[in-house]
């Protein structure tokens, strides 16, 4: 079979926290790259290489570390030169933007101290330069090493964890030949937000490789409880099996799209894996049975054919939008929130280049009702007591018609959602660090529209813009809009 390695030349070496300019990491990298590689460069199954895994990126902890290295630190030097450009040499401009601890002046800073992100201030925005600035040499640098000792090996990427920072995703862009990204499906039945692949793809104008996706079902033969952590799981392997097939024919008719991973090959241990992780992912259980509805599901795609074929355009909420299911707010949960709403037909196309989120309409007689499923990240690191302030959540606006009163809600860790608009109904799963997924869903009753009811039909005119943590992120959608039956 066909393999790519993951080399970790980054993480082993702790790259890209500490010092990518310190010639002794960079000789260790080296040395890690060189032990792997040469043994394969002639193996004509290696496809290319995953310089690491799913590391995450972590702003604020890369900036909080970088502040914590050496006065001789090239990063920290790259770090201070950043500040000083960017606050035209005043402290007192970057103190609009960051509680400064330990530190007075630059000067001060030079030596030691530590920033933290200002409630309420741009803040955010020199965060994101700083990490772009970093990815950047990350990539030039691991490239660089891979090609030392293979120069035809394709360069895969360092397999995102379900998530991706936009800054590095495009700074990604001049030295990989692929980004790769695990897929964790937002949905038990294993769909995924639109937004996720294709921003991937238009941020680094590179082909994606799915580098892992998965299913688990609570009825296995491995005694796994399927309960360490929050992946897609469902009752039986018929429905896993079921699920699998829609990623799969999903990932098959996006044409950037150049290959995907199921992991893993067998179950998890009954009692869970060093780390605790007990999941049925496998294609055969621990005693290496196969599960023969996913096993018979894999066999039964020609995958070549399937990816030659033509396929329709998916449709939209421009083409009507469809009709709520019976409980469009309920459950609200991880994996089941906005699954039973008709996510293809209800779709919004975005007006934004780069949107981190998705937008689905719905109705009945009585309300329409807005859906958003969104990737924000966001760090408690960021802030000196660790803590979210209100100001700088999530926020998700919506105008409806010529109501001259937009409606304002808040969304995210760091407090309870809240809206006002008192007859809306606003619903909202969130989370922070690792949880990097924003869910929420609004009710508008027909009366905010200047309606008694809404029948097949009617139209409506919305815009809508979502803003992600400290509004980092900003996508948009606009439109008027069909009620289909």
């Amino acid at each position: 079979m066909a393999f790519i390695p993951v080399l970790a030349v980054g993480m082993t070496c702790g790259v890209p926290w500490l010092d990518m300019w310190d010639t002794n990491i960079i000789a260790q990298m080296h040395q890690i790259a060189r032990d792997q590689i040469l043994p394969l460069q002639n193996d004509p199954r290696v496809l290319g290489y995953y310089s690491d895994n799913e590391m995450g990126w972590w702003n604020a902890t890369l900036f909080n570390m970088t502040l914590e290295q050496q006065a001789t630190s090239g990063q920290r030097h790259r770090l201070l030169q950043l500040l000083r450009e960017t606050y035209h040499q005043h402290w007192s401009e970057l103190l609009l933007d960051f509680e400064a601890e330990g530190a007075g002046s630059f000067e001060d800073l030079d030596q030691h101290g530590m920033l933290y992100l200002r409630p309420g201030s741009k803040g955010i925005r020199t965060y994101r330069r700083f990490l772009s600035l970093m990815a950047e040499r990350y990539y030039a640098l691991v490239r660089e090493i891979i090609h030392t000792y293979d120069p035809r090996g394709l360069v895969l990427g360092d397999r995102y964890q379900s998530f991706y920072y936009p800054e590095v995703a495009q700074a990604s862009a001049a030295s990989v030949d692929a980004d790769s990204s695990n897929l964790n499906a937002a949905w038990n039945d294993g769909t995924f937000p639109r937004f996720y692949l294709d921003t991937l793809h238009a941020l680094s104008g590179k082909a994606v490789l799915v580098s892992e996706f998965y299913l688990a079902a609570q009825h296995n033969r491995s005694g796994d409880e399927n309960n360490s952590s929050a992946f897609p799981t469902v009752a039986t392997q018929k429905e896993r099996a079921r699920s699998y097939r829609n990623t799969v024919q999903a990932l098959v008719r996006t044409p950037y799209v150049i290959g995907a991973d199921w992991f893993q090959y067998y179950d998890e241990p009954t009692h869970g894996r060093a780390d605790g992780e007990n999941y049925n992912f496998g294609l055969v259980d621990i005693h290496d049975r196969p599960y023969a509805p996913l096993t018979a599901a894999v066999q039964a795609l020609d995958l070549t054919a399937m990816k030659g074929e033509p396929h329709a355009a998916r449709p939209d909420a421009s083409l009507g939008v469809p009709p709520a299911p019976r409980h469009p707010l309920a459950p609200f949960t991880i994996r089941l929130a906005l699954q039973d709403w008709d996510r293809e037909r209800g779709f919004v196309k975005p007006a934004s280049a780069f949107p981190v989120a998705d937008l689905y309409l719905c109705w009945n007689a009585k309300a329409v009702f807005l859906g958003i499923y969104a990737q924000d990240i966001v760090e408690e690191n960021y802030y000196r007591n660790k803590l979210v302030p209100e100001v700088d959540r999530a926020e998700w606006i919506v105008s409806i018609g010529n109501n001259p009163r937009p409606i304002h809600a808040r969304l995210g860790p760091g407090g309870l959602p809240v809206c006002d608009e008192p007859i809306a109904r606003l619903v909202n799963l969130s989370g922070i660090n690792m949880n990097t997924r924003n869910i929420a869903a609004v009710e508008l009753p027909a009366q905010l529209f200047g309606k008694a009811g809404f029948k097949a039909g009617d139209s409506i005119e919305l815009d809508s813009t979502f803003f992600t943590h400290c509004q980092a992120n900003r996508v948009a959608w606009k439109g008027k809009f069909t009620l289909s039956r």
